[in-house]
């Protein structure tokens, strides 16, 4: 069970920590992997160039299994690594280790803390321990699972953890409550994306009748308080600041003909609309924008509860997603 999981969901992991990293432009050195399985988190930082690592699980197998990945990968030329592992259950006080870690990662591993009205407050408490293991300038990497449920609970954390003094690096754009939560129970905000589906997953997932043509999460990147100031180990993206808005949806075709994206930013959430046959629109780049694109608007059109596209308005595309296509965040209205 442990092998299959590795070879399904690990490569799943893998490709959405890869993700994370194109998106916020993270690259740690050193990496505290909490609730690490058989390691793919990891294994994925260190394809994206991280050498130190202490791995937590509460099994031991699961540690054999990451050692043996890492392993394996530091025998690549030039890739010498530094790996420790614990056995530790994530809730326990020696699950997190005093120490300068650039990056403390929960992979798909708090929202299996809990299932009453506690949940959040649990998860909450391992997230206030996590802080004296980040170093200055480091953060901690929230990943979750992109289900309703999921998916709120950890906008729900996000929210705590910014009322307690954290600040969000990444995705979101803006500083407050997330206006998706605060939105109806119906209402989320997760990250999806295409992917090249590896041979064995994609036999796996027909097995299993599973649709794995996309990799979703709901993830964030925040920093404990007061360490903020700080950039993150090759942080290449633009900090919003302004005018810089997220695309946080698909585009939606309305009644009235006109297609919308919904934009987050220091406004909040709200849409940003063209008539479908607007051709100025259409040379402005509007109609190819994609999920989880950074974006300024200048000059957009005032409307009801949003903005047009009008004849003086401009789009201006910011950070490593520009011109990605269908990549995006994904922000869910469930029914």
């Amino acid at each position: 069970m442990l092998s299959a999981y590795d070879e399904y969901y690990g490569r799943v992991s893998r490709a959405q920590v890869a993700r994370i990293a194109a998106i916020s432009g993270l690259r740690p050195a050193s990496v505290l992997d909490v609730g690490s399985g058989p390691g793919p988190v990891s294994l994925a930082f260190a394809e994206l160039g991280a050498r130190t690592f202490s791995l937590v699980d509460s099994s031991e197998r699961a540690l054999e299994k990451a050692r043996l990945s890492l392993a394996r990968f530091a025998d690549s030329p030039g890739a010498p690594l530094s790996v420790s592992t614990a056995v530790a259950d994530i809730e326990s006080l020696e699950a997190i280790p005093d120490g300068g870690f650039d990056l403390v990662a929960f992979g798909h591993c708090l929202n299996e803390v809990g299932r009453g009205d506690d949940r959040v407050g649990r998860r909450l408490a391992i997230a206030r321990r996590a802080a004296r293991a980040v170093a200055p300038g480091g953060a901690a990497l929230v990943m979750d699972p992109a289900t309703l449920a999921a998916s709120r609970d950890s906008i729900a954390l996000r929210d705590a953890l910014l009322a307690e003094g954290w600040t969000v690096r990444a995705p979101c754009t803006f500083p407050g409550p997330c206006p998706a939560l605060a939105a109806g129970p119906t209402q989320t905000c997760h990250d999806e994306a295409p992917w090249d589906v590896p041979p064995e997953v994609g036999r796996l997932a027909s097995e299993a009748g599973l649709d794995r043509d996309l990799i979703k999460m709901s993830w964030f990147i925040l920093s404990p308080p007061p360490r903020r100031a700080e950039a993150l180990p090759g942080e290449a993206e633009p900090r919003p600041s302004g005018g810089a808005y997220r695309v946080v949806s698909m585009p939606m075709l309305n009644k009235g003909g006109r297609v919308r994206y919904l934009l987050c930013g220091p406004g909040g959430r709200f849409p940003f609309s063209a008539r479908r046959d607007d051709e100025a629109a259409r040379a402005g780049g509007f109609f190819s924008l994609g999920r989880y694109e950074l974006i300024s608007v200048d000059e957009p059109e005032p409307r009801e509860g949003g903005w047009g596209f009008g004849a003086r308005t401009a789009i201006r595309r910011l950070g490593s997603l520009a011109h990605a296509g269908r990549d995006g965040i994904g922000c869910s209205d469930v029914r």
